[in-house]
């Protein structure tokens, strides 16, 4: 028994500690860890990076600084975020659902001035638990029993290009997309589908806000998903995997609407701090490299070529398998089927994450060797 909120179905053992991409529990089993704490883990456990960072923040004495201080950290973070994506300012706060919720503010305002309030998104999308998040996710279960969330939102087809066209018209602001649905179930974003979004908001003038919180960060092989589409979102939301375990959410703003927001405008108590920036900053630096994104992109292949075998032998009671980069998922027959095999996992010696209850969620660290995606692989085919 303990005092903990139910609102997770909490795991059977308890982790006392982890190394790499495994994690122990209290009675000593030893377990390959393919959840990653969902995506957040890039570097998985021990690593140095987090752990030097962590000893010398440790030595500056602080802990926290308001958000109207300044720190190099939270420069240096903000400078490299802003390089790599589309030389926006950045917002910081604790976590992805945060970073949507700025993002959704921002985006609203500056419709204001257009009289532009109708934001587009995703069926199967997952951008937060928070109650405006909850507003542009699809997933009525999130929603139910809580009385209104804040409405003037389209869901479009995934990947369906002809709704899209329907859905838009002179009050849309905003478009709102994972280019690799996480919760949804590893849906990806067709090229088509990005080409026809891409083209809408320059045509439509609207804005493109792309949610890289699970995918963004290397986990598909590029720091951000969207840079396998050729677009450049107005407005992208980070969290998860960019501080590898210590919370943090970033939004950044392109600066023609950035220069609009007026000082008081938002805000975060414990946004930009100068642990979770010097750690983030350290994590990114060390994801953002052409070795390091080119071993993901192997070890991806490996991932996906492995997972379509295993498919292959047990269509009985696999339907699918999508991969892009180290996010994967396997869809079973039915719900059964996949509460089996996932309990069997675990037993087994594999975490992994099971979402819309029927789909196996495979999100490693980026660190996962060859010989440690192997042997995943054995326990789920050994758990079928």
């Amino acid at each position: 028994m303990n005092n903990l909120l139910k609102t997770y179905k909490f795991s059977n053992f308890e982790v006392v500690k982890g190394s790499g991409c495994y994690l122990y529990t209290s009675n000593k089993k030893k377990l390959l860890d393919f959840s990653a704490g969902v995506a957040v883990n890039s570097l998985g456990y021990n690593h140095p990076i987090v752990k030097n960072s962590l000893q010398a923040q440790i030595k500056t004495g602080i802990t926290h600084l308001s958000g109207s201080q300044i720190h190099e950290f939270k420069i240096k973070l903000s400078k490299v975020l802003s390089n790599n994506s589309n030389k926006g300012d950045v917002f910081f706060s604790n976590s992805g659902a945060e970073s949507i919720e700025a993002a959704l503010k921002i985006a609203r305002n500056y419709g204001s001035k257009k009289g532009k309030d109708e934001i587009i998104a995703m069926t199967s999308s997952f951008h937060g638990r928070t109650i405006g998040a909850l507003s542009v996710g699809s997933n009525k279960k999130y929603k139910s029993n809580i009385g209104p969330v804040p409405g003037k939102v389209k869901f479009c087809k995934f990947n369906d290009v002809s709704h899209l066209r329907k859905l838009v018209n002179k009050k849309t602001v905003a478009i709102i997309i994972e280019f690799v649905q996480g919760d949804g179930g590893i849906n990806i974003c067709s090229k088509n589908f990005a080409k026809a979004i891409k083209e809408t908001c320059k045509n439509k003038k609207i804005l493109l806000i792309g949610d890289e919180i699970q995918g963004g960060i290397g986990r598909t092989g590029k720091i951000f998903a969207y840079k396998h589409y050729g677009v450049n979102p107005d407005i992208i939301t980070s969290a998860k995997g960019l501080g590898s375990g210590i919370p943090i959410g970033a939004t950044i703003v392109k600066k023609y609407i950035s220069k609009i927001i007026s000082t008081g405008f938002h805000g975060s108590t414990f946004g930009g701090g100068m642990l979770q920036t010097r750690i983030s900053y350290n994590v990114f630096k060390t994801i953002n490299t052409k070795r390091f994104l080119n071993k993901v992109l192997i070890n991806a292949n490996l991932l996906s070529s492995l997972i379509k075998k295993m498919h292959h032998l047990h269509n009985d009671k696999i339907v699918d398998t999508r991969c892009l980069g180290l996010m994967a998922g396997i869809e079973f027959k039915n719900n059964q089927i996949a509460s089996n095999t996932y309990e069997k996992m675990s037993k087994n010696g594999l975490i992994s994450t099971l979402i819309q209850g029927n789909i196996i969620r495979l999100t490693p660290p980026l660190i996962v060797s060859s010989e440690e995606i192997k042997k995943a692989i054995k326990i789920i085919t050994r758990s079928l």
